[in-house]
């Protein structure tokens, strides 16, 4: 059994709203004034969409896009909300209007290609995530996207190839390094998976996910005895009695495997 969760599949469990920096033109013309009210309520808006408060964080990106429909964050964080409701063609729509204000944004496209990618469109979510790249370079954020997309499509080279490039700008970021480990383990490159995970543990000996796929590989090698000193290491480092009966049950098929037949 594989125990490694696939993180870069993680879509949007955790949505984080930025506070508006739209610059407010208070003394250049007429608009000045609605400017800096359509940025006030958009930071209503916001703290009401971190309370999940979401019908009367709607309510006040509407009233900020109002007051000045040249606010980008209004339409980018209305988005969210969108994506969050489930509304994704609505979302879409915002992060349109976002990318046209503010075609340098590259959180716009990031998220507009998790839509695209909620609603199938697996083409146009590859080119937002690469829109994003090529504005920002060191985005890893577009790069772990774009690595997940590849592998839902079945380009596991082209996910190794940002989650490459990721570790190249952080060689230590665990969820790079761990979901390299599972595509090379599914794609039967154990010693190079074992590699990842072993970095991983190096940085974090109570990585209990490392161990337990470190565990699966010596296992899936048929080196049982090595399977079964991480599953072991695994069990008294989890903390979910769940998983606790999971990796009790491998170890008791591990200890089977290799007790002496008479």
């Amino acid at each position: 059994m594989n125990y490694f969760k696939l993180l870069i599949s993680c879509l949007l469990s955790v949505v984080l709203f930025t506070c508006p920096v739209y610059a407010a033109k208070k003394n250049q013309g007429s608009g000045g004034g609605d400017e800096v009210r359509s940025s006030e309520l958009c930071r209503q808006a916001i703290a009401k969409a971190n309370s999940k408060v979401y019908d009367q964080a709607l309510a006040s990106f509407d009233s900020s896009i109002k007051a000045s429909a040249k606010n980008p964050l209004a339409f980018y964080n209305r988005g969210k909300v969108f994506m969050i409701l489930g509304k994704y063609i609505k979302a879409i729509g915002d992060f349109d209007r976002a990318a046209k204000l503010n075609p340098d944004m590259t959180s716009v496209y990031v998220a507009r290609g998790m839509a695209f990618r909620l609603v199938g469109d697996f083409s146009r979510a590859v080119k937002d995530f690469t829109k994003a790249v090529t504005v920002d370079p060191t985005n890893t954020n577009a790069l772990i996207h774009r690595a997940a997309l590849y592998f839902d499509m079945g380009e596991h080279e082209g996910a190794l190839q940002d989650l490459d490039r990721i570790l190249t700008l952080n060689p230590k970021m665990y969820s790079a390094l761990g979901n390299r480990a599972y595509i090379l383990e599914q794609m039967g490159r154990y010693d190079e998976a074992v590699k990842d995970l072993g970095a991983i543990v190096a940085m974090d000996q109570n990585n209990v996910m490392a161990i337990k796929h470190l565990g699966y590989i010596a296992s899936r090698k048929g080196e049982f005895d090595k399977s079964l000193r991480w599953y072991r290491m695994a069990l008294e480092l989890e903390s979910s009695p769940k998983a606790q009966t999971r990796l009790q049950e491998e170890i008791s098929d591990l200890e089977q495997k290799i007790a002496p037949t008479h």
